[in-house]
């Protein structure tokens, strides 16, 4: 209306005016909508004082007018249009005057037409329609009759529905559900059956729970015909793909469950009390007495679980139609959906058990006091447990094996120290009597190497794996999966005895042996022996006393046995030391991540040892000649001292050392009154050795099959420098012995005593040979009674210890021969004539012995006196076995040396005296 305003021609002078004055309004008027022109108006006089808080009055008035101008300019033009139209107006009203009057009309209409049909309505159907109104009523309450009797049924069917579930009939009992839900759902209208919809939803989620229930139970027992129908149970629920899911998820909580009900029933608490302790606080809780028990019932819990769902994962194998079909078009699982499920979660299952069973093991304390067949049983339950492991999932069963290889590692060092420990024990109460055995004894004989004897591919079966898992031919599923009974934990069940008495570390029997297929009766110390051991029968001793006196018939010469070909001379000790070796060999058999350090720790056994019998039997005299060590013997005494034995308890404590034992006051190798010096003793002890080296030197092949190629230059090195070495330790030991049975200096003195510069030629020996051949004589029938009463002596002992005493014989004869004044061509043919003769004496004492050794020292000494005096000054440069003593004398008695000869001699010989090093070593 407004933009009428603008457009007006040819106007009056007013009109101009009041154009002018609509021109001057603001576009903002011309705004139908929304438009407040007072605060507008405000505003703007508000903005025009330059930020004056306060307005001006005469603004206000101006603002006043202006506008009261512009409204008054609008009023005309307002009027004006109004006048303009105002027969258009006149044309409308009369218009609406019509229409009103026709309004009326039709509303009379309708209330006569209105009362016209009451009256039809009373008159011609009131009646009839009441009839066919109380007929219709009949026939809905009829209806609403049989639906109440519906309802009725529906209200118990709750009941049925729960001996449904009782019966595991779960898919009859969804089905009836299902229904009622739909009847439900088509008489809603009735408030009687308001909550039955919940109801029904409450028994719906009971039959799912039910159904859980029986699912979870299937993980440790699986029945295929009750599996099919949760499946199809499932499938109803349209649940199937997430069906897989559920079920690995009970398998995995049937672990945490049943495992925390074995550990509470093993304590003796109940599972009210189980949210008292975590599973970590229950395994340290374990009771030594059932650790093997609980042990033994958890891996049998853990292999129906994993029985079960290999079952399962067979089932689906041999059933890929395994899921009804139904009407609906539900998406289903496919067989290799299902397998791949199974696959995969066996990984998992596998890990929740090793997870359960690490804790076990690791968290339990008392496995380190275990005997030895204890942990040894431990280790093949747990080896059983990974087999099924590797053959259930291709698992290496990382976990488990980290997890024995900590529990070995401190078990074994414990275990070993122990040994160790027992080892010093009876080595000092060791009295160093031969053990009785047969002579057919071999160490495969023992207990502790059946393995060896049991298993005929023993080395194939050796590998330098470092699993922990010894793997069979035996298919563990193919043999217990299909029977109810029997599993894969029925081992040996040898009695599992836990330690009890003060020492953590003894075990039963240890130092005593018990194998009668081993023991000899003929032996000297055989009561004692016997008390100790009750394997051995009266007829293997009335065998063996029989064979005895056979033999001491027989020539001298056949006395003493070959080695190879006689009894081997052994302690009690020393077997034990070799059933260790087994034993120590059958652990790592086990425990193929530390062989390693197992077959170290064997090598202790033998360097205590070895080092033990050195010091008891080699060092109980002052002073040891520097050749009877050698430089490898004197290496392996150094490295023993310095690596394994303590000089002192603190240094033991400190650096795991153990300290050096000492000899048992019953056995006296020293004093006159003593069996040569202790010679039975000391031939015990040092072929004792030399038996536990043959017996390392014939396991090395199998200890180098036990560990890998790398670790071999160990094993090599020790073979080399120790084992092949030890049996030179037969010099120091049995030098003791032949250094005091004669009186050497007194046999020198008798020798530099007779007059060798005679001028004839004499027929007669002089008398100290016929001495030195009765003492030797007298020695001979000793070391034979020794060899026929107390033990077999064999030939390596009876050539080492001869050999010895006739090196010191001959040392003093020429040392007797140099301490000569005078002597004249005669007197060295005497010389001559008494070493013939005692040679001669010597081969028929010991006859055992040809040629004699070292006769040629006396031989060439001799012989020396008649070099020209051009040759002597090389033979004084040569024979440097001869000491500086004893070549002077040579040069000195040597009459047809020219005096610058001798001179010349003299000097040279003394000047080796001043540069010469001792020839005795404390």
């Amino acid at each position: 209306m407004f933009d009428s305003f603008k457009d007006h021609g040819f106007l009056s002078v007013s009109e101009k005016a009041d154009r002018e004055t609509l021109n001057t309004i603001e576009d903002c008027y011309y705004i139908e909508n929304n438009f407040d022109p007072k605060e507008y108006e405000l505003q703007k006089l508000l903005s025009s004082q330059n930020g004056n808080p306060f307005l001006n009055l005469s603004d206000v008035i101006a603002r006043r007018d202006r506008l009261d101008t512009q409204l008054t300019a609008v009023s005309k033009r307002v009027s004006k249009l109004v006048l303009e139209n105002s027969s258009s107006y006149t044309a409308e009203l009369q218009r609406v005057t019509v229409l009103t009057s026709a309004l009326e009309g039709s509303i009379e209409t309708c209330h006569t037409a209105r009362r016209n049909l009451r009256r039809a309505q009373y008159q011609i159907t009131t009646r009839n329609l009441g009839l066919i109104r109380n007929a219709m009523r009949k026939q809905q309450w009829i209806n609403v009759l049989r639906n109440i009797e519906k309802l009725k049924k529906l209200h118990s069917i709750d009941q049925k529905l729960k001996e449904m579930v009782k019966q595991e009939d779960f898919v009859g009992a969804i089905q009836l559900c299902s229904q009622c839900e739909n009847t439900v759902l088509h008489y809603k209208e009735y408030q009687c059956i308001g909550d039955l919809p919940t109801k029904l939803q409450d028994t719906l989620d009971f039959i799912e729970e039910s159904i859980d229930v029986t699912l979870a139970t299937l993980c440790s027992n699986f029945n295929p015909h009750t599996y099919q129908c949760l499946l199809n149970a499932y499938r109803l629920l349209g649940k199937s793909l997430t069906f897989m899911d559920q079920l690995q998820m009970h398998f995995v909580n049937v672990v945490q469950t049943r495992t925390l009900e074995i550990l509470l029933k093993t304590i003796g608490l109940t599972n009210n009390d189980q949210n008292l302790s975590s599973y970590i606080d229950l395994c340290k809780m374990i009771p030594e007495e059932s650790f093997y028990s609980c042990l033994h019932e958890l891996n049998v819990c853990f292999w129906q679980i994993i029985k079960s769902y290999k079952l399962i994962w067979l089932w689906h194998e041999k059933n890929p139609a395994s899921i009804e079909a139904t009407k609906d078009d539900r998406p289903e699982p496919s067989q290799d959906f299902l397998i791949q499920k199974l696959e995969s979660g066996s990984s998992r299952l596998w890990h929740e058990i090793q997870q359960k069973m690490k804790t076990f093991i690791l968290e339990n304390n008392n496995i380190i006091h275990f005997k030895f067949e204890s942990f040894i049983q431990v280790l093949k339950v747990i080896n059983r447990l990974m087999e099924i492991g590797e053959q259930f999932c291709q698992s290496d069963s990382s976990i488990l094996q980290e997890a024995m290889r900590r529990q070995s590692v401190v078990y074994f060092r414990s275990y070993h120290n122990g040994r160790l420990d027992e080892l010093k024990m009876f080595l000092e109460n060791e009295i160093w009597q031969r053990c009785p055995v047969k002579s057919t004894f071999h160490i495969t004989q023992l207990h502790e190497f059946r393995f060896l004897r049991e298993t005929s591919s023993f080395s194939s079966d050796l590998t330098t794996s470092t699993s922990f898992n010894q793997k069979s031919d035996l298919d563990l599923f193919d043999r217990y999966l299909y029977t109810e009974r029997e599993h894969p934990f029925d081992l040996d069940q040898t009695q599992i005895t836990i330690s009890s008495s003060p020492s953590q570390y003894s075990d039963t029997n240890s130092f005593d042996v018990d194998d009668g297929n081993i023991l000899n009766g003929n032996s000297y110390n055989e009561k004692k022996f016997r008390s100790n051991s009750n394997s051995t029968t009266d007829s293997d001793i009335e065998n063996d006393d029989n064979e005895r006196k056979r033999s001491s018939i027989h020539h001298n010469h056949s006395r003493y046995h070959d080695e190879k070909n006689g009894s081997n001379i052994v302690t009690n000790t020393t077997l034990n030391v070799t059933r260790l070796f087994g034993r120590y060999m059958e652990m790592i058999e086990m425990l193929k991540p530390i062989a390693f350090d197992v077959i170290i720790c064997m090598t202790q056994l033998f360097d205590y040892y070895l080092y033990t019998v050195y010091t008891l039997f080699a060092c109980d005299m002052n002073e040891i000649p520097v050749d009877a060590l050698s430089s490898q013997l004197r290496f392996i005494i150094k490295r023993i001292s310095d690596n394994l034995v303590a000089n002192n308890d603190s240094e033991a404590a400190l650096h795991e050392k153990i300290a050096a034992a000492h000899l048992s006051p019953l056995v006296d190798i020293n004093s006159s009154t003593s069996v040569l010096y202790g010679l039975p003793q000391r031939i015990v002890a040092a072929e004792s050795l030399v038996f536990l080296a043959e017996q390392f030197d014939f396991l090395l092949p199998y200890l180098k099959l036990m560990i890998p190629t790398d670790r071999h230059t160990f094993l090599t090195q020790f073979y080399s420098q120790t084992i092949q070495v030890a049996h030179e330790l037969r010099i120091p030991i049995y030098h003791n012995v032949s250094a005091n049975i004669l009186d050497y200096m007194s046999i020198a003195l008798m020798i530099s005593k007779v007059n060798w510069d005679i001028g004839e030629i004499l027929t007669q020996h002089n008398v100290y040979v016929d001495i030195l051949a009765n003492e030797l004589q007298t020695f001979r029938n000793r070391f034979d009674h020794i060899n026929e009463q107390l033990l077999s002596i064999p030939k390596a002992v009876y050539r080492t210890i001869w050999d010895q005493i006739l090196d010191k014989i001959f040392y003093t004869m020429v040392e007797g021969y140099a301490s000569a004044k005078r002597c004249s061509n005669e007197g060295r043919a005497l010389m001559q004539l008494d070493f013939q003769q005692l040679l001669r004496r010597l081969e028929r004492i010991i006859e055992d012995l040809k040629p004699l050794p070292h006769k040629e020292f006396v031989e060439n000494y001799i012989k020396a006196y008649y070099l020209p005096e051009q040759s002597i000054d090389q033979w004084i440069r040569d024979n440097t076995m001869y000491t500086i003593k004893q070549r002077m004398a040579l040069v000195t008695m040597m009459s047809h040396l020219s005096k610058k000869k001798r001179a010349q001699l003299a000097q040279y010989l003394d000047e080796q005296d001043r540069s010469r090093t001792p020839v005795l070593t404390t």
